[in-house]
């Protein structure tokens, strides 16, 4: 397991900015899309387009 956890730590680190923010906010301070759009100034689909963006990369991150 700890092997895993070095891999999502590297493509947490690797993640495009915009991504991490949307990622950040959704699971770290456990905001909702709305409240997330409100605080970046963005649309709610585009955080939601964002928020899959970011699962994409943390699945299909390099082992």
């Amino acid at each position: 397991m700890n092997r895993e956890l070095r891999r999502l730590r590297r493509a947490i680190q690797a993640m495009p900015d915009p991504e991490w923010q949307v990622f950040l906010r959704a699971r770290y301070r456990d905001l909702d899309y709305f409240q997330i759009a409100a605080e970046l100034d963005i649309t709610v689909s585009e955080v939601e387009r964002l928020l899959g963006d970011a699962m994409v990369h943390l699945t299909q991150f390099p082992k």
